[in-house]
This record gives structure tokens, sequence and C-alpha cells, in this order.
């Protein structure tokens, strides 16, 4: 080994000492935590919060509950967690901001038909029960409302036309696709999927215009 190559080996030594952290434990770390989240969100969608258990999200992740409460304090934490959106690629899409009025029915044929961007809404009516449904009325002023009343700002009957656009949001996951009532419809054609959408696009507009 040549006196460079030592002197770097050195200053490796040096560096993961001085920071007490392990690089690879980090990583195994951050792979942990979002093995829990995952297992969490996918649970709560799928039942909502009263009927899981820190058990049940732990033997999912491969973990043990007191590993999950190590990460996240407790079940209800990490409900809260799963229920604000704050993981990457778990987001409630907030209607709107990338959406223009013309292309507000693609955006949410793609949200419901991506069951990991949809299972925090489903978490959280399927847990309406908690708190009077305080979290849920939350999440639907923060992730509906409020970027809706932005798109449609300075227009007639705005609230009007919000409540029907968020009947039309979540009915149309909740019900049309069998979300909430057992189960993702099977997969359709591109053809059923064109004329869904052609369809949805049609009943936004029909709320929508004066």
């Amino acid at each position: 080994m040549g006196e460079a190559d030592a002197q770097d080996r050195k200053r490796a030594t040096r560096t993961t000492r001085s920071t007490g952290r392990d690089p690879q434990r980090v990583k195994d770390s951050a792979a942990t935590r979002d093995g829990i989240l995952r297992a969490a969100s996918r649970r709560f969608a799928e039942r909502g919060f009263a009927h899981v258990t820190l058990q049940d999200i732990a033997d999912d992740a491969g973990v043990t509950p007191a590993l999950v409460n190590r990460y996240f304090v407790s079940k209800r934490a990490l409900f809260e967690l799963v229920a604000s959106q704050v993981r990457t690629g778990f987001e409630w899409r907030e209607w709107g901001e990338a959406d223009t009025r013309e292309t507000l029915a693609e955006g949410i044929v793609d949200f419901w038909q991506d069951a990991e961007a949809s299972s925090s809404a489903l978490a959280l009516v399927r847990s309406i029960d908690l708190d009077d449904g305080v979290l849920l009325r939350r999440e639907l002023e923060k992730r509906v409302r409020e970027p809706l009343r932005r798109l449609l700002a300075g227009e007639a009957d705005i609230d009007i036309k919000i409540s029907l656009l968020e009947s039309l949001i979540m009915g149309f996951g909740l019900f049309g696709t069998g979300a909430l009532v057992g189960g993702q419809q099977a997969e359709v054609s591109a053809e059923e999927d064109r004329e869904i959408r052609r369809r949805l696009d049609r009943m936004i507009r029909a709320c929508l215009d004066d």
C-alpha cells in the first residue's frame, strides 16, 4: 500500500470518528424508517387507525413494535405522519397546483389509479372517527380546497364549485374505482380509461361552467 493510500485511510477514519456516524448504519436506518412508513401507509389505508396495531406494522416491515416506537414515538404519531403527506412518494396531490380547469380530470384519475399516492386519502377516510374527523378535514382543506380556491379565484359561486369538485374527487376515488368498497376495480382497457377521463371531464365542466 502506498503512502498516499495510507493517508487517505487515516483521513477517512478520522472523519468517521469525528462525526460519530457510520455511513452504512445511516443508510440502513433510513431504509428501515422507509420500510416502516410504507407498511404503515398500506395498513392504515386498508383498515384505518383503530383496526391496525403496532404489531401489524412491525410484522409487515420485518421489525419489532419497540423499533417502530423508537423511530416514530407512537402509533398516533406515525398515523399523523402518514396523513400529513410529508414523505416523498405519498403526496396527496394538491389539486389546482399543477392542474388547470382543462386537466383536472386527468389529475383525478391518475391520482386514484396510483395506490401509493392515494393510500393516505384512504387512511384518513377509514379513520374518520379519530378526533371526529379533524385530521381528514384538515387535509381536505390543505390539499383540495385551498388549491382549488387559487385555481378558481375571482369566479362566481366559488364555494359551490369547490364543494361539487371535492365531491367528484373523493366520490370518484372511493366509490367510482371501488377503493373504499371492495378494492380497486379490475384493470380497464386503454379505451375504457379514455372514456372514463372524457366523461369525468364533462362532469367537471358542468360544475364549473356558468
